[in-house]
């Protein structure tokens, strides 16, 4: 019985606290002060005592907004906003807020850029659940956990430990673009694609945040971006529209190709001593990046890939995320031919070096010819030139009539390689009639 009484006691003593002024969160502040409220004038004194001490533990949240939410967390700030974790009072709700620090001129554009960002429901996207304008511009917005990594929260892909593996930057890159994907299908695009707006759940899933926030950036004079962007993730455009037009759908392909090239190779295609370096080199059309294949010869595959990913001109690269969607599930099915291939290569090889037999020989070596063209072709549709040029190199010991215009194909294919020029249609048909000569010749 005495537990009962207990288990009731207890309820009416915190039905008692939910309904007083100060609050079960007073209740607590004041006890760990050693303040205990007697008066309702006590009351009000501790809880403007209850908001300094919840500020001296979580500074700079809004104390306006302590009726509404309980914050549990600072998760951090960008340019022109503070982010918490916090429990929506009315439901219970863990979700993370978003308020905003801009100037007056800015505050009048903040809920009217991230409206569009209501429109987008998708698992690779951050949820923005509420706009508000009093008593202070701030959003609900998602809480994404994170995941531990060395005894360290990480909730962001800019925090995350670069380079990574393939398989693990192509999981992350396909959950961006999907998430591009559905944005751009409602002609939302975001301008400020980096991995810092990149953010990740414990199971590795990425999610997309921040939409629409460029724009005030760019009117805002307390944000701390360049023009509402991020220097090292901006596309040539965002830089110098006069030269490479107005942002579009591709200039969020082109920063997911930064994205991805970092998760790659660990570093930036740009970097530079100074902002202006930087700059300089993003929008010189003769300043190309290295190659993936620069730093780690098994991303050869993927130089093709970046070639379009970072054109500077937005025409030359991906027209859609689903382009380059199509292209990495092309080249995953190629590199598995291509592997595939060059182990029945090396085993022709093994064989003709042990068969005396000449008619046997011969049928071997038209066989091996016909598979190292089919692996130039192959090399050439990965547009991997460095692959294609150790193919051709192969086939021009078996051709004498043709041997001149192997050479000139292989000079032309290096020249493009150091030009990053990607292998055109017309060049690929080039190349079939050429290999196709060459398996005559052997064939006769």
């Amino acid at each position: 019985m005495w537990r009962d009484d207990i288990g009731r006691l207890r309820k009416i003593v915190w039905s008692f606290l939910a309904l007083n002024p100060i609050g079960i969160a007073g209740y607590w502040a004041s006890k760990k002060m050693n303040v205990i409220p007697k008066t309702r004038t006590e009351h009000k004194k501790n809880r403007k005592t209850n908001q300094l001490y919840i500020r001296s533990i979580l500074p700079g949240f809004p104390p306006e907004l302590l009726d509404k939410y309980e914050p549990l967390e600072f998760l951090g700030e960008g340019g022109f906003a503070k982010v918490f974790k916090v429990r929506r009072k009315s439901d219970g709700k863990v979700m993370a807020l978003k308020v905003s620090r801009l100037d007056e001129k800015a505050k009048k554009f903040f809920l009217k850029e991230v409206r569009a960002w209501r429109l987008l429901d998708h698992p690779n996207i951050v949820k923005l659940y509420n706009t508000f304008d009093e008593p202070l511009p701030y959003l609900e917005i998602e809480f994404v956990d994170g995941i531990q990594l060395n005894g360290e929260v990480i909730r962001d892909l800019g925090k995350y430990p670069k380079p990574v593996d393939e398989e693990k930057a192509l999981h992350f890159i396909r959950g961006i673009a999907e998430g591009l994907k559905h944005a751009h299908a409602k002609q939302v695009f975001h301008r400020d694609l980096k991995p810092q707006n990149v953010l990740i759940t414990s199971n590795l899933t990425p999610k997309i945040t921040d939409w629409g926030l460029a724009k005030v950036g760019a009117i805002s004079t307390t944000a701390t971006t360049t023009k509402g962007l991020t220097l090292l993730y901006a596309a040539p455009e965002q830089l110098d529209d006069e030269t490479y037009g107005h942002t579009d759908a591709r200039t969020d392909i082109y920063q997911l190709g930064l994205i991805f090239y970092e998760l790659l190779t660990g570093k930036l295609p740009y970097q530079g001593t100074s902002p202006a370096v930087v700059m300089a080199k993003v929008i010189n059309p003769a300043v190309k990046p290295k190659p993936p294949s620069h730093f780690n010869k098994a991303l050869a595959k993927y130089d093709g890939i970046f070639e379009k990913l970072l054109a500077k001109r937005k025409e030359e690269r991906y027209q859609s995320v689903e382009e380059f969607l199509r292209d990495l599930e092309l080249m995953k099915k190629l590199d598995g031919e291509r592997n595939k291939l060059a182990k029945e290569i090396e085993k022709t090889k093994t064989t003709m070096s042990m068969t005396i037999d000449s008619r046997e020989l011969k049928k071997l070596m038209r066989q091996l010819v016909e598979q190292l063209s089919r692996n130039a072709l192959l090399h050439a549709q990965l547009n991997d030139k460095a692959g294609l040029i150790n193919a051709l190199e192969d086939l021009k010991a078996f051709s004498r009539n043709h041997r001149e215009e192997l050479e000139g194909a292989i000079g032309q294919f290096e020249l493009m390689m150091r030009e990053s020029v990607p292998i055109s249609k017309s060049t690929l048909d080039e190349l079939k009639i050429l290999l196709h000569k060459v398996q005559r010749e052997v064939e006769g």
